[in-house]
């Protein structure tokens, strides 16, 4: 655990989720997803057998929701979250690099806290919705309308509390800035 305002700068931090009780929920997610199979496989009632399926499907994507960012932190020891002198890496189902050159600020969403808004430059925030297809268009448009921002940083359940985060994140970002003046 990092505490608050003892960040070195010099040294890369890496933020890993705090699991606790996630690969329980997880085998709660896999046996009711099993058994609204088997419960959608008996049954043959037409479109009553499709609710145990979709049922199932949701618990079973909300179980490796759980287990596929456990296994990736556990096993091959890749951090959520790496921020470098330069650099913010989000490792999530893809991997995903925030260069501090792009970024104007970092800010708590107004919705939740729970998610840490990115504020990118003015001609990096245009080109990012110029280079989304047309789904990932409106989808960037709909997250500034309801969060401030195209991008953000879920925090829940990290092992680092939001706010030490956010501040790390600004730490870093002005720390990039007063080097690259």
């Amino acid at each position: 655990m990092v505490n608050k305002n003892t960040f070195n700068i010099m040294e890369n931090i890496k933020i890993y989720h705090s699991y606790g009780k996630s690969p329980i929920v997880a085998a709660i997610c896999f046996v009711i997803a099993a058994l609204c199979e088997l419960i959608a496989w008996f049954l043959n009632w037409g479109s009553i057998r499709w609710t145990p399926l979709i049922i199932g499907l949701f618990c079973l994507g909300l179980g490796l929701s759980y287990v596929i960012p456990w296994w990736k932190e556990k096993y091959k020891k890749i951090p959520f979250l790496e921020v470098t002198d330069d650099t913010v890496v989000m490792n999530s189902l893809k991997s995903w690099e925030i260069p501090f050159s792009e970024v104007e600020e970092f800010f708590f969403t107004d919705i939740t806290k729970q998610l840490i808004g990115i504020r990118y430059k003015e001609n990096v925030d245009a080109q990012k919705l110029e280079n989304a297809h047309s789904a990932g268009n409106a989808v960037r448009q709909i997250n500034k309308m309801l969060i401030g921002a195209q991008e953000g940083i879920p925090t829940y359940r990290l092992s680092m509390k939001p706010q030490e985060l956010l501040d790390l994140l600004n730490q870093r970002l002005e720390a990039y800035r007063n080097t690259h003046a």
